[in-house]
């Protein structure tokens, strides 16, 4: 059908930017015009197409049983076509004398001769069942688009069609009353969201889960386990389909027909668990399945389907059985036992025995409001990822995991990060939260001082990890030992902490001069993830080498310098000084040679005055100590001890030296942390005195469950007027907090535009970038996504209208895009492979998305982890229609994808994409434009753009001040 006007023309009046492509543009414009946005709302269209006196003349003619059907005229219901009504009414332009018919038809044919063969798009169903069933007028060809998008209810049927199967949408072409009985029952809305899984074969609906009907003379038909279920809850038989299908959109205001979408979403293994099929009872199946329908058509009342049906409520039916985790069967995950969640999960149940199915888990979770439902979520599935991970698991450790995860919500970070790490010991998550608990009771700036060193030393631990200078096992021994640093009863580590920092972590990592240089060393990794020495690179006739560890170490020292802090080793002298000296029996003669170490040092550190403290205090931290003055006169004292041969006095002398050492080896850590994760040293963070010292651990707060939930919650930015500029949370994922420092504006050619992407999503793009760990990213794993993508294209290029649904099935594909698909394969087939994201063509050559995780998008939102992921093709329907959650990033992995592709065609080295990926996001996150914010197709073609000269010029950062070092240089830095 033609597009008034054209495409370009017809899209720039809507507002819509870019141009939908034509094989979904109904699907697409339909989509768009519920955006809440006035200047494309249907009235207003019907007013610029002529429509609006059809609208006004139908309703006059309305009896009162009428107006209940019908919907601003377009459905007539007395015999007579609305071009009647009008008549009837007002028969002609009050201005020139033609028919507004005339007028109309006028309009449409100029704007019809400026439009192209390019303008020409598929419209489901014909003109005359349009004309026939919908508007209930004569509406000619040139008309029906115009016509449908200035019709609220004709848009939404239309956004419904666009999904169905040829044979479901030629069921719908046989009974065309069923669209206007949808609209007199107010269930386009829920039509329009949620047809994409239905599908009527051989005049029976198939049913999400069951088997399609074979040809009998061919194949019997499989057994079907799942029909039933449906029939009892919608109260139709599926071989009533024209029945069905109305009680199913219009049960609960079409709620039901959610859960129908959902469960018909799910890949093969959670659609099993949602329907029961794991239950070996056919009876306790239909039982459960009715109480989950119950639970999900009366939970997250928040969402109005009928006015907001593209939007979903957070955490809901379809994050909740996204989330779980199933093997093959259907059956859940361990753990699974009802008794375990009832104890983490308030108001569960308490059976023992039997597992937990998919409607306990949504009453256990719609119940709740929406930040319980989040943290419920998480709970499962950080519960369920640990328990994949402790191998033959005993009492004791069940005891600890259950513990754990029932407490994830107040320790949050402590227990990602330990995930992060490695940990695969259960009794080291328990007791790791027991320390925890212990250290987050003191308040002020003792408390500050003991949650400082415990969390600072837990992030040099991860950080560690992370660049491989620790393995797993290893790293857990010394977290380990960390946790059980003893912490007095007045919640002093006195000194245990330092000795932590001595002894544990020093034999530990690879030793180096001081403690500050193995620490720097440690946190800056080796040269590469996969190679023992630095690999040779040549690049634009010069030859370089690969040192990830290297560049990281030379931008640390940077940093550090800049923050103008004493090294970690001053803190640790003092602890160990003052550990020999309050110990009994330390020879007088001993004790002198500690205070002349004492003394030489003195002069290092810095005064500082209350000022220059109180500028960079957070609330509730407390003041620090005047370290100098402390330190002074902790030498006197212990001077005139000594003098005296006073033992007991040189005991009671060090004792301040103590608690010294412990607030300054807080606050290196701190700073240590903080140099980590702040990015470039010339960045704007750096110009202030060290900010780490303004971070805010909760301690102003008020109310002591959310003192201590803030403590250990993911760290944010905190950008208040008046107020400097600091991070608020743990110290612990730092990098979250901190991720948009993690991009890099390379330049900037003209001024740059405000950007299309929300906040939310911009934010986890950046987040994607924050976690993406070089040293994970392996030349063997960019080489296999490359050749899996090269195949899934050569698939797609030559692929066969007899094999669309085949290739369809193997991803998952939507109902619109499969109809699309089939239309532009006829129609312009070299649009093909841009209708699908570069994880999808992984997918369709072979490639695992699990096996390459490293090259994916933060999973925060989706998974509940701070890992990265390639998503699943197929998932990401669960997670649409969410903005205020970012969940469109974690779809879309295809410029870390194609970054990939380039380093092949460039022949470099796989690190690199961290620092590609770096520019090219910053640059992708200022330039793109989706037409909304679930338009993910959009952001996919556009993550795709980065010419090889702009990868270049991305390259060229890792040579001026990142990885790629000259040769001749490369000992030096």
């Amino acid at each position: 059908m033609p597009v008034p006007g054209g495409r370009a023309a017809f899209t720039r009046m809507l507002g819509i930017d870019p141009i939908p492509d034509r094989g979904p543009f109904m699907y697409d414009v339909t989509r768009l015009l519920f955006d809440n946005d006035p200047q494309r709302s249907p009235e207003r269209l019907a007013l610029r197409f002529g429509f609006a006196k059809d609208a006004r003349g139908a309703s006059d003619n309305r009896t009162a049983n009428d107006t209940r059907r019908a919907n601003n005229g377009r459905f007539a219901t007395d015999g007579r076509s609305a071009t009647d009504g009008r008549n009837a009414t007002d028969g002609r332009n009050a201005t020139d004398g033609r028919s507004a018919t005339d007028e109309r038809s006028a309009s449409l044919s100029g704007e019809r001769s400026r439009a192209t063969a390019d303008d020409l798009v598929p419209v489901p169903l014909t003109v005359d069942f349009w004309s026939d069933h919908v508007f209930h007028r004569k509406v000619s060809r040139d008309e029906l688009v115009a016509a449908i998008v200035s019709d609220r209810q004709a848009a939404l049927l239309c956004h419904g069609l666009a999904s169905l199967d040829d044979e479901t949408l030629q069921f719908f072409s046989e009974h065309g009353s069923l669209l206007s009985h949808l609209v007199e029952r107010l269930a386009a809305p829920a039509f329009a969201a949620f047809s994409s899984t239905l599908r009527v074969h051989a005049n029976r609906v198939v049913a999400p889960g069951a088997p399609r009907p074979a040809d009998r003379a061919v194949a019997q038909v499989e057994r079907d386990d799942v029909s039933p279920l449906w029939e009892a809850v919608v109260a139709e038989k599926v071989t009533r389909p024209e029945r069905f299908i109305q009680q199913l959109f219009e049960a609960n205001e079409g709620r039901l027909a959610y859960l129908y979408d959902v469960i018909g979403q799910l890949d093969p293994g959670r659609r099993a668990f949602a329907l029961g099929l794991w239950m070996p009872n056919a009876a306790v199946r239909v039982e459960r399945f009715k109480a989950l329908t119950s639970a999900g058509v009366n939970s997250f009342r928040e969402w109005h389907v009928r006015t907001m049906p593209f939007a979903r409520a957070s955490y809901d039916v379809g994050m909740t059985l996204a989330r779980i985790e199933v093997d093959e069967s259907g059956a859940p995950a361990a753990p699974a036992a009802r008794g375990f969640w009832s104890r983490v999960l308030p108001g569960s149940g308490s059976d023992e025995d039997r597992p937990i199915d998919a409607a306990w888990l949504l009453e256990s979770i719609g119940s709740a409001d929406v930040r319980q439902r989040s943290e419920r979520l998480d709970q499962l599935a950080f519960g369920q990822r640990v328990a994949r991970i402790v191998a033959a698991p005993t009492d004791r450790d069940r005891a600890d995991m259950l513990y754990a995860v029932r407490m994830f919500p107040r320790f949050r970070m402590l227990l990602l990060t330990l995930e992060r790490i490695g940990v695969a010991n259960a009794a080291v998550y328990g007791a790791a939260v027991r320390q925890a608990a212990r250290v987050s009771v003191p308040e002020g700036h003792r408390g500050f001082v003991a949650l400082a060193q415990l969390q600072g030393g837990l992030a040099l631990v991860a950080r560690a990890a992370a660049v491989h200078s620790l393995d797993a096992s290893k790293a857990e021994a010394v977290v380990s030992r960390l946790i059980a640093a003893p912490l007095g009863e007045d919640g002093r580590y006195t000194g245990a902490v330092a000795r932590w920092v001595g002894e544990d972590l020093a034999n530990g990592i690879a030793p180096a001069a001081d403690m500050e240089t193995a620490i720097i060393n440690a946190i800056s990794g080796p040269s590469s993830g996969e190679r023992g020495s630095s690999a040779r690179v040549s690049w634009e006739g010069g030859q370089y080498r690969l040192d990830l560890g290297a560049a990281e170490r030379q931008r640390l020292r940077r940093v550090r310098e800049k923050q103008e802090t004493l090294p970690i080793d001053v803190g640790l002298t003092i602890a160990a000084a003052a550990r020999q000296l309050v110990s009994d029996g330390t020879p007088l003669a001993e004790a002198q040679g500690v205070v002349g170490r004492l003394t030489a040092m003195a002069d290092g550190v810095p005064r500082r005055s209350r000022d220059d403290e109180s500028d960079n205090l957070a609330p509730g931290a407390g003041m620090p100590a005047a370290q100098h003055e402390v330190l002074r006169k902790g030498i006197d004292e212990l001077t005139k001890a000594i003098r005296s041969k006073d033992g007991k006095r040189v005991v009671r002398a060090a004792e301040p030296l103590v608690d010294l050492a412990d607030e300054m080896l807080a606050y290196a850590l701190l700073s240590i942390a903080y140099a980590a994760e702040v990015g470039d040293p010339d960045g704007a963070v750096l110009l202030a005195d060290d900010v780490s010292r303004r971070h805010d651990f909760g301690f102003g707060v008020r109310d002591s469950d959310i003192r201590l939930r803030t403590a250990w919650s993911p760290p944010r930015q905190e950008v208040i007027p008046n107020v400097p500029w600091h991070v608020t949370g743990s110290l612990l994922g730092l990098d979250i907090a901190l991720a948009p420092l993690a991009l890099r504006r390379i330049s900037v050619d003209g001024v740059l535009e405000a950007p299309r992407l929300t906040a939310p999503e911009r934010e986890s793009f950046a987040l994607s970038v924050s976690l993406m760990n070089p040293f994970a990213l392996l030349d063997r794993d960019r080489d296999a996504i490359v050749d899996a993508i090269a195949r899934g294209t050569r698939r797609v290029e030559t692929l066969t209208d007899q094999a669309l649904e085949s290739l369809a099935d193997d991803i998952s594909m939507e109902g619109w895009r499969r109809r699309a698909m089939r239309w532009t394969l006829v129609h312009e087939r070299d649009r093909l492979v841009s209708m699908l994201s570069l994880g999808e063509l992984l997918v369709l050559g072979g490639g695992r998305p699990n096996d390459f995780a490293a090259w994916g998008m933060a999973a925060a939102a989706s998974y509940g982890c701070f890992c990265t992921r390639v998503m699943t093709p197929g998932r990401s329907a669960a997670l649409m229609g969410r903005p205020q959650l970012g969940l469109v990033a974690s779809v879309v992995s295809d410029l870390n994808l194609h970054v990939a592709m380039m380093l092949r065609r460039l022949a470099l080295p796989a690190a690199l994409a961290r620092v590609v990926v770096s520019g090219a996001m910053q640059d992708f996150i200022d330039t793109v434009k989706p037409t909304d914010p679930g338009d993910w197709l959009t952001l996919a073609r556009a993550a795709r753009t980065a010419t090889r000269e702009r990868i270049e010029d991305y390259v060229a950062v890792a040579t001026a001040a990142g990885p790629l070092m000259p040769v001749n240089t490369s000992q030096q830095r």
